[in-house]
């Protein structure tokens, strides 16, 4: 059934590390949506402090959030690298990335110099760190073809940070010969696309078989589809002059990746109602629109607030269906292999219509976001919405945990003789 997965749970790191990362990812999740509720009225510019606020809460506060502790856990189980020190250097790229993303978000309302500076130092750090960590150990592994994605993912990432702390540069007191516009669309190029989905990408190629037990993506599809869309991103960055024509090519990819990824779901060998196979129809359902509205934005005048709502909406989706995969499944994992009788069962970490309703609400806030890009008013129900969605999730993931130390402190666990 897995003829190209490679699983490896022993090497799989302590589950503190994941669920660190995802409790952020999740509150940053209510910081993020409450703060648009309250500044809706500002985001009419797309480079004024508001935004950029809103902007960075999303892609470091929730997507960084949650991608790192998914790689932490992920990378040892798909391809069986071993992390050493997880623990520590997790706990080190976590609060840099707090304490970063926190320097920049003052430095973008008070512009003063040595915010721009802490908060280059501290990101720098953390994404950095995180990159360098994962990356030499898939060096290493020629496992399968999504290593091989994860890597090209991680590339964009130090991509990511090097441009951005350039432009913490510029904004700041250091002149550089340098073009602020051009780094700045190279780096919203490669954390959208070379970062964020081509992570997603490569995480789908083998999740969604694994998940869903479905049938494996074409090869020609897992071989090329993420070399294809980084080889775009670093044609946009050399010839900043082709970027409309990259967008096109990048929009058919994705597009490509999305209706395979359908049709692989709707095909899918255990066809039982799971909130996690809805929000991954939302996700690519988000993505295809996504795509086709870059492709016809070269040619039309079309809304801005309502394309980056649709890709945020692909991004978001995939993180919940991840999480809610992904945390019932460590709890009772980590606790079974630590030999405790009662460990809970993956439904009762966190139920399946504790999911559903979260989707519920999630699914109607979208579409309140979807109308809210024309009409503002509706803009406001839509993050009321999300802002409840993220704390119900923040609550969950909580409540895992909590399961996880109790079973952990009050669970009877198989003891064997010491003469044995």
């Amino acid at each position: 059934m897995f003829n190209n997965i490679n699983l490896s749970f022993e090497q799989a790191p302590p589950i503190k590390v994941v669920l660190r990362f995802f409790l952020t990812g999740a509150i940053f999740g209510v910081v993020a949506f409450l703060f648009a509720l309250f500044n809706i009225n500002s985001f009419v510019n797309i480079g004024n402090s508001a935004t950029l606020t809103f902007v960075h809460l999303l892609t470091l506060g929730i997507m960084a959030s949650f991608m790192f502790g998914a790689l932490f856990q992920m990378m040892p189980v798909l391809a069986g690298v071993s992390i050493n020190s997880s623990e520590l250097i997790s706990m080190r790229v976590h609060y840099g990335l707090i304490f970063g993303l926190l320097f920049l978000i003052s430095s973008f309302y008070s512009g003063a110099d040595i915010l721009y500076f802490f908060a280059a130092l501290f990101l720098g750090y953390s994404l950095l760190v995180t990159s360098y960590t994962i990356l030499k150990e898939l060096l290493k592994v020629q496992k399968s073809v999504s290593p091989k994605g994860m890597m090209l993912a991680l590339f964009s990432l130090v991509v990511v940070a090097i441009l951005g702390i350039l432009m913490l540069a510029l904004r700041g007191a250091v002149n550089l010969p340098l073009n602020y516009i051009d780094i700045k669309y190279a780096h919203i190029g490669f954390g959208l696309f070379g970062w964020i989905a081509m992570l997603i990408i490569s995480v789908a190629f083998q999740v969604i078989e694994m998940f869903y037990v479905t049938h494996p993506y074409p090869k020609i599809i897992t071989r090329y589809l993420t070399v294809a869309i980084f080889t775009f991103s670093i044609v946009t960055l050399i010839f900043p002059i082709s970027i409309s024509y990259m967008q096109t090519f990048t929009a058919l990819a994705l597009a490509v990746f999305a209706l395979f990824t359908l049709v692989r779901l709707s095909q899918r060998k255990r066809a039982v109602s799971d909130a996690t196979v809805w929000f991954w129809r939302s996700a690519m359902g988000s993505l295809v629109v996504f795509a086709v509205l870059l492709i016809t934005g070269n040619f039309i005048d079309i809304n801005v607030a309502l394309m980056a709502t649709f890709y945020t909406l692909f991004a978001l989706s995939v993180v919940y269906a991840m999480v809610f995969k992904i945390v019932p499944f460590l709890v009772w994992f980590q606790l079974n292999r630590a030999g405790y009788f009662d460990a809970p069962m993956m439904h009762e970490v966190i139920h399946p219509m504790s999911a559903k309703y979260n989707f519920y609400i999630y699914i109607v806030a979208s579409l309140f976001l979807i109308v809210g890009s024309k009409v503002l008013y509706f803009a406001y129900i839509g993050y009321l919405l999300m802002t409840i969605s993220f704390l119900m999730l923040a609550i969950l993931i909580y409540k895992a945990w909590h399961k996880y130390l109790h079973t952990l402190q009050f669970g009877t666990k198989l003891e064997f003789p010491s003469n044995i």
